[in-house]
């Protein structure tokens, strides 16, 4: 069932009042007009001018760092093993040494691969380098992976054969390898201008709606919850992050209006205004699952939340933009262990229940929902110059070099417990090294901080 547009916008601009929860004071959410427009003009926070220094360094010398960490130490790690330079595409199971332990190619770091090698062509220096590797795994994902009309293989061996596992030799249950595939296809099409690649793209992602829509779907389980067709805060920002990059540059009705769906989704839906949090799992319809209704995913959580920040910029939409960064900032008050640092990243709790405790789990701290901490708040950082984004900024930063960066190799450790020591996450091997939230925080960081240099330190315009 959609939220009619007349709701929406009432909801927005009446705005949702959040109780306390966890010793947070509350919020009252501003809303936005998803068309574009604003329905109040925002108070200015009266900074114009950004400090001179973050994290203890200039901003020259953190762009300085930042440039170490992917040219110097994090791409070669993946020119070791982990880029396939003989037949194209990546293997993302590596020794810290970056040698192949597994050589199958999963749909999803394929896709993955081309958007971070396509960005980086984009969007530093256009190195050829970074265009061929991109390139050559596109034409390996493409004449291996493809099935037709927006639908993949989930995973081959180097070579492109079926493996012996779950779903290699058909497409996955769910949505999300045909929604990367789409978002590397998108970005390397504005380096090639092949159209072709942008075809495959858009079929891709409309595959993917009509799957989403189908009340059969089953590409969400959720304990408990005998049903089909459920909904996943992750599918609505997976559609998100792709239509910002593409309605940027082409203009779509259709699409634009799947954007806005999926923002009122998020907005509206999927937050819990009773609890003021965002639940990670709906009925097919958008209503709440029993016993689901006090639980959020605080890292898809707060991935989602920087991606409609780059939507607002995109729309120019100030209200929507102030919005979501109160709920970013309310999200890392609510989700850090204020005793060992870091965030908890996994499930958050409103209530003490069935053996579970109020609040964050900090037993597992994972490093791909950190750098969606450092994305947001350096974002709110540029635009607002708001102290508590900087300052959380800095505690996040620091967090992650002293726990998940010190690996040697350049590519940061996938997760830790409590106390900082590297703990393997459910079903997924500790080999597995990452090709893309990594390199994608870093890149979006480097780009916020060459703005602000070369903008004379002022706050960039929304």
């Amino acid at each position: 069932m959609k939220t009619s547009r007349k709701i929406f916008i009432k909801n927005l601009m009446t705005g949702a009042a959040t109780v306390s929860v966890g010793g947070v004071i509350p919020e009252i959410i501003i809303g936005s007009d998803v068309s574009g427009g604003t329905t109040k003009n925002i108070q200015s926070s009266g900074i114009t001018t950004l400090p001179e220094k973050i994290a203890g360094m200039t901003l020259q010398e953190l762009r300085d760092d930042y440039k170490d960490r992917i040219f110097s130490q994090y791409l070669p790690f993946w020119d070791k093993g982990g880029f396939d330079k003989e037949l194209g595409g990546f293997m993302c199971e590596l020794h810290d040494d970056g040698s192949v332990q597994n050589d199958e190619k999963y749909i999803w770091y394929q896709g993955r691969a081309i958007w971070v090698y396509s960005f980086l062509y984009n969007n530093f220096g256009r190195d050829n380098k970074f265009l061929d590797i991109a390139i050559k795994t596109r034409d390996f994902m493409i004449n291996n992976m493809y099935l037709g009309d927006g639908m993949w293989k989930e995973s081959v061996n180097r070579q492109g054969m079926p493996v012996e596992s779950t779903v290699a030799q058909g497409t996955s249950n769910d949505i999300y390898g045909a929604m990367f595939s789409a978002a590397g296809l998108i970005e390397l099409y504005k380096a090639t201008g092949n159209k072709d690649d942008l075809e495959i793209a858009k079929t891709s992602i409309w595959s993917s709606v009509k799957a989403y829509e189908n009340p059969d779907y089953e590409g969400v389980t959720v304990a408990g919850i005998n049903k089909k067709g459920l909904r996943t805060l992750g599918h609505s920002f997976m559609i998100i992050w792709n239509l910002t990059n593409l309605l940027k540059f082409q203009k779509d009705p259709k699409l634009e209006g799947l954007q806005n769906e999926h923002i009122n989704h998020i907005i509206n839906d999927f937050w819990n205004p009773e609890y003021g949090i965002n639940n990670e799992n709906l009925f097919h319809d958008y209503s709440r699952l029993p016993g689901y209704e006090s639980e959020m995913y605080t890292g898809h959580y707060l991935e989602t939340l920087w991606i409609l920040l780059y939507e607002a910029l995109r729309k120019k939409d100030k209200q929507l933009f102030s919005t979501v960064k109160k709920r970013i900032r309310r999200i890392i008050e609510m989700g850090w262990d204020y005793v060992f640092e870091g965030l908890g990243t996994e499930n958050y709790y409103v209530f003490s229940s069935n053996g579970k405790c109020q609040g964050p789990e900090y037993d597992l701290k994972v490093m791909w929902a950190h750098t969606e901490l450092l994305i947001a708040t350096m974002t709110v950082f540029e635009f607002t110059g708001e102290t508590w984004a900087k300052e959380w900024y800095e505690r996040g930063r620091e967090y992650c070099l002293k726990n998940m960066a010190n690996t040697g190799n350049g590519v940061w450790r996938q997760a830790v417990d409590r106390f900082g020591k590297d703990k393997k996450r459910p079903d997924i091997t500790v080999f597995r090294k990452d090709n893309f939230h990594q390199i994608r925080y870093m890149m979006m960081n480097l780009l916020s901080i060459e703005r602000i240099i070369n903008n004379n330190n002022k706050i960039s315009q929304i």
